[in-house]
């Protein structure tokens, strides 16, 4: 069988989500809604998919790839007006064709059986699809159930595509469909579809799925308990609440005394620190909740919030309470590469330093020259048993370091800096991350510390010393090292090498 999937990828009114998701990308639960759509159809025995895409097309055929994932075929047709896209279906061949074909659209995904609703023959008239709205979270709230609206999905034959009129937007192709079924069986109520068009929608959409109302989606996860999926490497901290349905994603960190639920879902790879609430949310892949932040009936895409209310979409400066826990854009493994070869360079041209350096220490202090510790290789699992260690290199015992008053810009640079490069050379340490510590000292965190820091990459520059110097206390370093999380990437890291270096040719002011 053969689907035809209008995937334009703009909503009218949802722009801020469209400038980084096409509709069809936005999150379900655990996956992109448009996923969903596909093992749905591969489930109800469709084999052959040919996509109409127009914004951001080449995301949604990254994600898709060529079908063979779900043994399937796969086709890609772009539409250059997303307001007009059927035109393209009249020159996708059809002909010779002696079945009938399901068209759907990409943002939305009705419950039924396609086995039972296919059309006998395919010359029959259109079947279209018809459901209530969504409706609001709210279970006390009510919706029309006596104003069903099309889904956007009809079993069509291939006549019916070829003569289409030009320059049809979604109203007047549904206007033309229904002109050509004129039978009893060319509508199909439905109980439930679920959609992504608009803000409500999508939370809507969320709570369905969580309240197990739409049968059949494949999610992610165990449920841990009714109405509870966690996924795997999931952190929780003893004191958070679960109040179900909830679901969070894998790579997750949920922080002290955080609740969440009901209606929280939490995409992968994200961060809630303590104290923070999530009612009736959805938290997009990759995003962080700071400390006490109460959300409610809400959107979370990094820095961008969105009140589904009042359909406002904020985009907030201030990292410590929305952000991406991005990395460096370069990517772990050139970021590596690029801080051996700067490495190696930088001894080159400091030898002389560094051997001065140790001549001077060698003739002017007893005691060990160069002192090392064992220092955790980061990022690292949260089982201590799989941690792996390196040789930290300094001039300075570990006692005495943090130690120096003010900045110490000048001590940090000839007794740490100059002996970590060798480090750096050896792919164990960066220019610029978080402290490096010792198992005692990672232990001795706290557990959302902890998390935050086992996911993180050490560095010989830090952001706490670019901040607050050679000395800072435990909440400025708890500080620095979380905010270092949310915001390092290349820029962040650059501007931190930029402040180190202007600290020590003493353009900036010392604290």
């Amino acid at each position: 069988m053969i689907a035809v999937i209008i995937a334009t990828g703009l909503s009218p009114g949802m722009e801020p989500l469209n400038e980084r998701y096409p509709t069809p990308l936005l999150p379900l639960v655990d996956r992109p809604f448009i996923q969903h759509v596909v093992e749905f159809l591969v489930e109800g025995g469709i084999s052959r998919f040919e996509f109409v895409l127009s914004h951001l097309p080449e995301k949604i055929e990254k994600l898709l790839g060529d079908g063979s994932r779900w043994g399937s075929v796969f086709r890609f047709h772009l539409a250059h007006d997303s307001e007009h896209p059927y035109d393209i279906l009249k020159g996708m061949n059809f002909e010779n064709l002696a079945e009938p074909l399901l068209l759907a659209h990409a943002d939305r995904l009705p419950q039924f059986d396609m086995a039972q609703t296919r059309p006998a023959t395919h010359t029959a008239e259109p079947i279209m699809f018809f459901a209530p709205p969504i409706g609001p979270i709210d279970a006390t709230a009510t919706t029309s159930q006596d104003n069903p609206q099309w889904t956007g999905w009809a079993w069509v034959s291939p006549d019916i595509l070829e003569s289409l009129p030009k320059d049809l937007d979604e109203g007047a192709f549904e206007t033309h469909l229904a002109s050509k079924g004129q039978g009893k069986s060319s509508s199909v109520d439905v109980a439930i579809s679920l959609s992504v068009c608009t803000y409500a929608d999508l939370l809507a959409s969320q709570a369905a799925v969580l309240d197990k109302k739409f049968k059949g989606l494949f999610l992610g996860g165990k449920e841990a308990d009714d109405a509870i999926w966690l996924s795997r490497n999931v952190t929780l901290h003893p004191t958070a609440t679960l109040d179900p349905p909830v679901y969070i994603g894998e790579n997750c960190r949920v922080g002290k005394g955080t609740r969440l639920g009901p209606h929280a879902t939490i995409g992968k790879d994200c961060m809630l620190d303590s104290g923070c609430t999530v009612t009736d949310s959805l938290i997009f892949p990759g995003s962080y909740v700071g400390e006490g932040l109460e959300l409610d009936e809400v959107l979370v895409d990094k820095n961008r919030l969105i009140n589904v209310k009042f359909g406002a979409a904020v985009s907030i400066s201030e990292s410590f309470i929305l952000g991406g826990l991005s990395k460096t854009h370069l990517g772990p493994r050139f970021g590596g590469i690029f801080s051996r070869f700067a490495a190696a360079c930088s001894l080159i041209v400091l030898w002389p330093l560094l051997l001065a350096t140790a001549l001077v220490l060698k003739i002017g202090r007893r005691g060990p020259l160069l002192f090392a510790e064992e220092a955790v290789r980061l990022p690292a699992q949260t089982d201590e048993m799989l941690w792996r260690t390196f040789r930290l290199l300094s001039f300075t015992p570990s006692e005495t370091k943090g130690k120096a008053r003010g900045r110490g810009t000048i001590k940090h640079f000839f007794l740490q800096f100059l002996p970590g490069l060798i480090n750096i050379l050896k792919g164990e340490l960066r220019f610029i991350g978080v402290k490096p510590r010792t198992k005692d000292e990672i232990n001795a965190l706290p557990k959302d510390w902890q998390a935050i820091y086992l996911n993180a990459k050490p560095g010989i520059i830090t952001e706490a010393f670019i901040n607050y110097g050679a000395s800072p206390t435990e909440d400025e370093l708890y500080t620095s090292e979380v905010f270092y999380a949310v915001s390092s990437g290349i820029k962040h890291d650059l501007k931190l090498l930029t402040g180190y270096l202007g600290c020590l040719l003493g353009f900036s002011p010392s604290k």
